[in-house]
C-alpha cells in the first residue's frame, strides 16, 4: 500500500514561436488554455489511467485517504511556492503572468481533494519554498520541476484509487499537465518533450521534496 506523507518542486523561461493559424505565439495560446477552466474534465484519462505501481488488494476508501492526502501535500506545497514567489515581487511578464494563473488553480485542486477527504484531510507540513521563489531564474527552474513532479504523482497513484476519486483526481492532473507544458514553453523548452510521461512512487517523490528541502 502507498505511503503518504508530505512531498513535491519545479524550472526555467520564454518562448516565441508563432500559432501559423492564429498569430498568437505559442505561451498565449497556452495561457488562453489554460485560463478557460481550473478543473477540466478528463473522462477518457479517468476511464484508462494506468498506474506504474498497483498496490496489493482492491481499491478502498482507506487507500483512498493515503494516497489524496498525499496528493494534497503537494497541491499544498505548490499553493507555499506560487504564493511565495507573488509576495516576493521578482517576478515580471510570462513568469508573473504564469504565478499569478496557476495559483488560484492550486487553491482549486487542494479544496476539492480536501472535500474527496472530508474529516480524514490531514494538516500541511512546513514547507521551504521562501529562497526557491525568491528570484526569477530559480522560480522558473523550480516551477517547471514541481508541476512535472505532481502530474508524476498523479500518474503513478491514479490507477490506485478508486473510480470517483480517480476521476476527480484525472480533472485535476489534465490541469496540472497543462499548466507544466505553459512553464516549459516559458522557458523555451519544448512543451511536449514526450509521447508519454512517467509515473513516479509517493517514497520516490517524498524523499526528493525532503532531500531538497521543499518538505521539513
Amino acid at each position: 500500500m502507498r505511503r503518504t506523507s508530505d512531498e513535491a518542486r519545479l524550472a526555467p523561461a520564454a518562448g516565441s514561436g508563432r500559432d501559423r493559424e492564429t498569430g498568437r505565439t505559442r505561451a498565449q495560446a497556452m495561457r488562453a488554455a489554460i485560463a478557460g477552466g481550473v478543473l477540466v474534465g478528463a473522462g477518457a484519462l479517468a476511464g484508462g489511467w494506468m498506474g506504474a505501481e498497483p498496490t496489493a488488494g482492491r481499491a478502498s476508501r482507506t487507500q483512498d485517504v493515503q494516497i489524496l492526502n498525499f496528493l494534497l501535500v503537494l497541491e499544498e506545497l505548490q499553493i507555499a511556492f506560487y504564493a511565495a514567489a507573488l509576495r516576493g515581487g521578482a517576478l515580471s511578464g510570462d513568469l508573473l503572468r504564469f504565478a499569478r494563473t496557476v495559483s488560484p488553480q492550486e487553491r482549486e485542486h487542494a479544496g476539492l481533494l480536501r472535500k474527496l477527504l472530508g474529516d480524514d484531510a490531514r494538516p500541511a507540513p512546513r514547507f521551504g519554498v521562501e529562497q526557491s521563489a525568491s528570484h526569477a531564474a530559480t522560480f522558473q527552474a523550480d516551477a517547471i520541476d514541481l508541476e512535472e513532479t505532481i502530474a508524476a504523482a498523479y500518474i503513478g497513484q491514479g490507477a490506485s484509487l478508486t473510480r470517483g476519486a480517480m476521476r476527480d483526481a484525472a480533472r485535476i492532473v489534465a490541469v496540472e499537465a497543462r499548466q507544466a507544458a505553459w512553464i516549459r514553453d516559458i522557458a523555451g523548452a519544448d512543451p511536449a518533450p514526450r509521447a508519454a510521461d512517467p509515473a513516479r512512487s509517493a517514497d520516490d517523490i517524498s524523499s526528493d521534496l525532503r532531500r531538497r528541502g521543499f518538505i521539513r
